[in-house]
Formats: structure tokens, sequence, C-alpha cells
């Protein structure tokens, strides 16, 4: 089965793209073809390796509906502020039916930036989608003093009653850190294409990378097609 994987979450900054770009780099590892997709048109640069999608300019489902029919998998990272949008879409346009014919299903990743905010987003979503989609929790790098806030939380029960992938993102290593810094680039922008980086940005982005490929394996069950033989990306 295809996967169309959504990336959402309508917080600022709660690192849809870098969680967008590190399953496109997963996925190529495992020699899926897919395709990368922005619905933020800041996003596009000549490094960026994907497509732009205006989700709110009276959208042509028969876009995306192609794009999956092309590929093995979609990765559609949701501009923040557009989840509502994303849900009427798929709802208007019955989309969950318009997948099923083409042998595809849709899996909610949601990025968990560990705070009370974020919980709240997350139930939301699981209301709005319910059992609509699978769903991947992935829980970013970086201060854990939220963690309690999501053990035991209503979203953590939401999430585990409809069989969510729950899935934590390694730390960037000083190294990285300052990597990026010295080039000047946020994450998703180095990880946009790591070999066009200085030579010490690209060796820590790409071990990064590898990490997070290990990490996000937990949740192959959702992220992974089953299309019989892969292709090449």
């Amino acid at each position: 089965m295809k996967k169309l994987i959504v990336v959402v979450n309508d917080l600022e900054r709660s690192g849809k793209s870098t969680v967008a770009r590190t399953l496109s780099h997963h996925l190529k590892s495992k020699e899926v073809k897919h395709l990368l997709v922005t619905s933020n048109e800041m996003d596009m640069s000549d490094s960026f390796p994907g497509e732009f999608w205006d989700l709110e300019d009276q959208f042509d489902v028969s876009l995306l509906i192609a794009a999956v029919d092309r590929h093995d998998a979609v990765i559609v990272d949701i501009h923040t502020g557009a989840a509502r949008n994303w849900g009427d879409l798929f709802e208007s346009e019955d989309l969950e039916n318009l997948l099923a014919e083409i042998d595809a299903e849709m899996v909610l990743v949601i990025p968990n930036t560990r705070t009370e905010r974020c919980n709240e987003e997350i139930c939301d979503l699981t209301e709005i989608f319910s059992d609509q989609a699978n769903y991947v929790i992935v829980h970013l790098p970086g201060e854990k003093r939220g963690e309690m806030k999501w053990k035991a939380s209503p979203a953590e029960k939401a999430i585990r009653y409809l069989g969510a992938s729950d899935i934590e993102l390694p730390d960037l290593s000083d190294e990285l850190r300052t990597a990026l810094e010295s080039s000047g680039l946020e994450l998703p922008e180095a990880l946009n294409k790591p070999s066009s980086l200085p030579r010490f940005a690209e060796v820590q982005a790409t071990q990064w990378l590898e990490r997070a490929s290990s990490c996000l394996a937990a949740g192959n069950e959702h992220l992974i097609p089953d299309t019989g033989v892969l292709d090449y990306i």
C-alpha cells in the first residue's frame, strides 16, 4: 500500500520542516520512490528537492492523486496554520476513499515539542482525523523538561489508542550546531542537500541523518509502503 505522509502541527517552529526532510532522507535510504512537497512557498530554493503545492488557492486534488499514483510515497509538509485547511480538504474531497481506490493510505506525522500546547494540538488533530489516518509522533531533540507533560497525558493516551508509532529523534551534536552556525543555516536548510554544504557541515549533517533514520525505523510499519519491489528514487 502506498503512503501519503502528511507532516502537520499548527504550532510555529514545531519542527515540521526538519521532520519532513528527515523523512525524505529516510525513505531515500530505503530506496523508496517518493516525492517531497512543501505548502510553504518560502521553502522553495535551488536546494529544495521537491515541489510546492498551494493548498489555500483552490487546490486541485487531482494533482495530489496523480502524485501518489506516480510514487510509492508522497511527503507533504503542511505549513503552520493550514492543518484545518487540510482537514477540510480531506473531508470535502473524500480523500480517504480516493486514496483507497489507488491502494494508498494517509499517515499523519506530528512533531512533538514536549509542551502542553503541543499536547493540545495533537489531541485536536486526532479529533479531526480520528481513525481516517495512521499516526506517527516524532519527539524532537532538545530540552526534555516537558517530558512528563507527555507521559500519561490525554495526547499520549489518544495516539496510543489509535495505534501510533512513537519516535524520538536524536539530539544535535555540538559539532553539528557549530557547523550550522558557521554556515549560517537552519537545520532544515542544511538537510535539503547535505552534499552542497562545506565538508565539515556535510559530514555532521549526514551523520545526524543516519542516526535519525535509525530512529525512524521504529515507525516503518506506517512509513514504508508495501508495494512489492521498491524502485530507486
